[in-house]
């Protein structure tokens, strides 16, 4: 029963989190004062779609992502802004990086076992363990090192690092990885939100509507 329950629960926050999933509606607010590039500074983008494995497959609403410098004085950085699988990470030196992990939040009362307490080598951990009823579990997925995860940053400009997706890793059916997909048109959508977010940081203002059809020339 206990089981069933659990199933029920997922199966509800992940329709209701892809049901409110309204990128203008909803990603407005709480945007940085520097969020676009510099000309001395560059940006990523990280558009991961963050999944729990829980009785049923789940959409995690709020993630961070962090990514570390490959060379002498770049760092570790953590995404600053975050919203609808779409995350950023302004103001980094030129240089390269790696995606160090993807980070999530979802409610413990969904989870099985065999969730809470992973096993080495699974490729994620709970980062709070603690007892279900005392909030929300979050978890850090950790990818192997591949230059598949690897982003170049240049000053002035902005880096596209997705689609990602945290997936299931052979041989364990427990095991999660992260795995990225190249997709053109989410790419040029991710920009625009980057573009628009731009905007409304400068002004102070929410983020802008997606702009209306240009009337027809007569």
């Amino acid at each position: 029963m206990k089981h069933l329950i659990g199933c029920l629960l997922a199966g509800l926050i992940g329709v209701a989190g892809a049901a409110g999933d309204d990128f203008d509606s909803r990603c407005g607010r709480f945007v940085p004062p520097l969020i676009a590039p510099t000309a001395q500074t560059g940006v990523v983008i990280v558009d991961a779609a963050l999944r729990a494995y829980t009785p049923l497959e789940m959409t995690v609403d709020h993630g961070v992502a962090v990514l570390s410098g490959i060379g002498k004085g770049l760092g570790m950085h953590r995404s600053s802004y975050q919203c609808a699988e779409f995350m950023v990470i302004p103001d980094l030196a030129p240089g390269r990086y790696r995606l160090v992990s993807l980070e999530g939040r979802i409610s413990s009362i969904t989870l099985t076992r065999r969730f809470l307490y992973p096993m080495p080598g699974d490729g994620y951990h709970i980062v709070n363990p603690h007892d279900w009823r005392e909030g929300p579990q979050l978890y850090r997925v950790q990818p192997r090192r591949t230059p598949e995860l690897e982003i170049e940053v240049r000053a002035g400009e902005v880096s596209y690092l997705g689609r990602l997706q945290v997936v299931r890793s052979p041989p364990s059916i427990h095991a999660v990885g992260i795995e990225r997909q190249a997709d053109a048109a989410r790419e040029r959508a991710a920009r625009e939100r980057l573009r628009q977010l731009s905007g409304a940081a400068a002004t102070g203002a929410s983020a802008p509507a997606t702009a209306p059809p240009a009337a027809a020339q007569p």
